[in-house]
């Protein structure tokens, strides 16, 4: 029962990131190539989920905690969200595209939490230490990173089995297709994941509310907040334009963009199991931090020099050290230093600033600047439209890669470590 149990959380753990990793990578440079779209365009398109990441968790963690097992709101989110998703993969326009977009990410954005609370849920059942219980979180959480890999791969092969689209030519969006085709699986997974009953005692949806309070009673935590947003903002710079710029300013087959992004997934994995965890115990919070901030720069400005093609690949491996590296690193910090009634509601703070609103405003950000930096032409079929033309990519990664070392340098100046917890266990995300 217990093999069954965690084999059903790391099949649903594997699809809830298969469908999101389906499409995150490349739909950017597949709006671009066929619907022209600009920068700003395709960052709206993009900032949509992270503005549904800010409301939606509210209200679904509301109707699981009150009125409905996490279980059949997650099946029937993912039933949406692949109909959603089908829907999108049809769009021949931007309009079309976003409205579809927007009831994806309305349904798909509270199944972020409720997926970590079903899985922790079951695991608390089990009769396990908190060590084995973040353990055992751990492993299946694991299985989410590997989802994302291997929808990459499914897409390459996907797009492999068909002829190439010329640049200008509208057809269905085969990364939204397999987006729809794989939610149909979580849709059909949810229904055999154990129970999850409403909680017995009703949530408070503000309760992070009361972790305002840090900005007052620690001193840096307002410094510390500011930073991180500031770091996140850029941090989009790899969603958004590191497709686009593979396939225009590397010449890199579209088919080839997801499979050599997931280097990222690849890092973050060994980073996770090994590389934090040492660098935490050897080096401390403050200059694991700064060495994680320093890593988005440092792939920036291999973007920016354009070559060695296979250089810029493997740079694309400090994406995953970074994101480890900061976020795990920020998430024990905020630990130690909330008071114990009060952490889960300063992790929720912290994420809603960090991955809500830093990642919106990151969105819009890199797209407007994409443009800045792109001369735009007249449409050869329609003269008086005009539309993106040749973009200048080095410019664009130098301003996040600026940006990202002064956030370090911030940090290292300004970051104090308070005093390691007791039984302290490294949190595990992916992404």
């Amino acid at each position: 029962m217990k093999v069954r149990l965690y084999g059903l959380l790391a099949a649903m753990m594997f699809f809830q990131y298969a469908v999101w990793g389906a499409w995150t990578p490349v739909l950017s440079a597949s709006l671009g190539g066929r619907l022209n779209a600009t920068g700003a365009e395709i960052g709206g398109i993009y900032g949509i989920l992270w503005f549904a990441c800010i409301i939606t968790p509210f209200i679904g963690g509301q109707i699981v905690d009150r009125y409905m097992p996490s279980q059949v709101f997650l099946g029937i989110a993912a039933a949406i969200c692949s109909v959603s998703a089908w829907m999108m993969s049809q769009q021949s326009t931007l309009g079309g595209l976003a409205m579809w977009m927007w009831v994806w990410a309305i349904f798909y954005a509270p199944t972020l939490g409720i997926t970590n609370a079903i899985v922790f849920h079951h695991l608390s059942k089990q009769q396990l230490t908190e060590a084995e219980r973040e353990r055992g979180f751990s492993i299946i959480r694991t299985a989410g990173t590997i989802g994302w890999i291997v929808s990459s791969l499914l897409l390459y092969t996907y797009l492999n089995s068909k002829p190439a689209v010329p640049k200008g030519t509208w057809a269905p969006f085969e990364e939204l297709q397999l987006t729809a085709i794989l939610g149909i699986f979580l849709t059909i997974l949810a229904f055999f994941v154990p129970n999850t009953p409403p909680s017995k005692e009703a949530k408070d949806p503000w309760a992070f509310m009361k972790a305002f309070k840090l900005f007052k009673d620690v001193p840096g935590f307002t410094v510390f907040m500011i930073i991180s947003f500031v770091a996140a903002t850029e941090f989009q710079f790899y969603y958004l334009t590191t497709g686009p710029f593979m396939e225009q300013g590397l010449k890199i087959d579209h088919a080839l963009i997801s499979p050599f992004k997931s280097i990222a997934q690849w890092a973050e994995i060994i980073c996770l199991g090994v590389l934090t965890p040492i660098s935490l115990r050897k080096l401390g919070l403050k200059t694991t931090l700064v060495i994680g901030t320093l890593a988005w720069p440092l792939r920036y400005l291999v973007f920016a020099m354009q070559k060695p093609v296979w250089l810029v690949l493997a740079s694309m491996s400090f994406h995953g050290i970074g994101f480890a590296f900061v976020f795990v690193t920020s998430y024990i910090f905020i630990d130690r230093i909330a008071p114990k009634d009060i952490r889960a509601s300063a992790q929720s703070l912290y994420n809603l600033v960090a991955l809500g609103l830093a990642s919106f405003v990151g969105t819009l950000f890199s797209g407007r600047l994409q443009d800045h930096y792109t001369t735009f032409i007249a449409d050869p079929k329609n003269p008086s439209k005009m539309i993106p033309g040749e973009t200048n990519w080095s410019m664009i990664f130098l301003v996040p890669a600026v940006v990202t070392i002064f956030c370090a340098l911030a940090f290292q100046f300004t970051f104090k470590e308070p005093p390691r917890t007791e039984n302290e266990d490294l949190p595990v995300l992916g992404h």
